[in-house]
């Protein structure tokens, strides 16, 4: 079974069909948003239990757990606030969240509606990835029903979620995230958050050295120190993040 989110089925509404009160999911992903949690939440809340495995975690910026660019309609809502809650509280009460280096990215249903039941491909765990956006890039992925195969994909994630060297438990720091994403934040840490997604697209580009002449003053200002301590937070990897107070800017 094709899934390219297209023409050819959805990956999003094919797992909503095969999840079930009493399903088991094992997940292996490059990314995951709390979007992409929104998108199946229904049937997540049913399930008996999650395995999360987590590629590329080292190196992900705050602003992956959020979403991209494509998922700019979902970010536009307003609503990430309270949908970072809902992750966090499933999270905690029926996931397990491991980092893993495999590029790969699979959904594995045991004890699903209709048996047991894989997809494998290029979707992660995100809006685009389940065909609840348009996806910059086209996507092909395989619906796997035949039982001998899920069974070997499924030995296969075991082996990878059982590499303790490799795979680490990150369950508590991905709680973190979500926290600080749930939470209020001051004034001026908004402020700047505004200043940085619309200039974003510039920030590879900026020398404040070269570009901003020394005389103005302007780069001693708070302005210009806020924007880029908002840029370094939101594009360094994941790690406990601390808002600017107002003293600091």
């Amino acid at each position: 079974m094709l899934l390219d989110n297209r023409n050819n089925g959805h990956v999003g509404n094919t797992l909503r069909d095969h999840l079930a009160a009493g399903s088991k999911l094992s997940v292996l992903s490059g990314l995951f948003t709390i979007y992409g949690f929104s998108a199946l939440k229904k049937e997540l809340s049913r399930i008996d239990g999650a395995r999360l495995l987590l590629s590329g975690w080292e190196d992900s910026p705050l602003q992956a757990l959020i979403g991209s660019d494509a998922d700019l309609r979902l970010v536009n809502q307003l609503d990430q606030k309270r949908i970072a809650r809902e992750c966090a509280k499933w999270l905690a009460s029926k996931a397990e969240v491991r980092s893993a280096k495999a590029a790969q990215n699979m959904f594995l249903v045991e004890d699903g509606s209709q048996g047991s039941f894989a997809v494998h491909g290029s979707s992660a765990f995100t809006p685009a990835g389940l065909g609840e956006v348009q996806s910059d890039t086209p996507l092909m992925n395989t619906g796997i029903n035949e039982p001998e195969t899920t069974k070997q994909l499924l030995c296969w994630f075991n082996s990878v979620w059982a590499d303790a060297p490799k795979a680490l438990d990150i369950k508590d720091e991905l709680l973190e995230k979500l926290e600080f994403i749930a939470a209020d934040q001051p004034g001026d840490f908004i402020y700047f958050l505004t200043l940085y997604n619309i200039f974003k697209d510039f920030l590879a580009d900026i020398d404040e050295d070269s570009i901003i002449k020394t005389k103005t003053g302007f780069k001693d200002t708070g302005v210009l120190q806020g924007s880029c301590r908002v840029s370094r937070f939101f594009m360094q990897p994941f790690s406990v993040p601390v808002a600017p107070s107002r003293g600091s800017v």
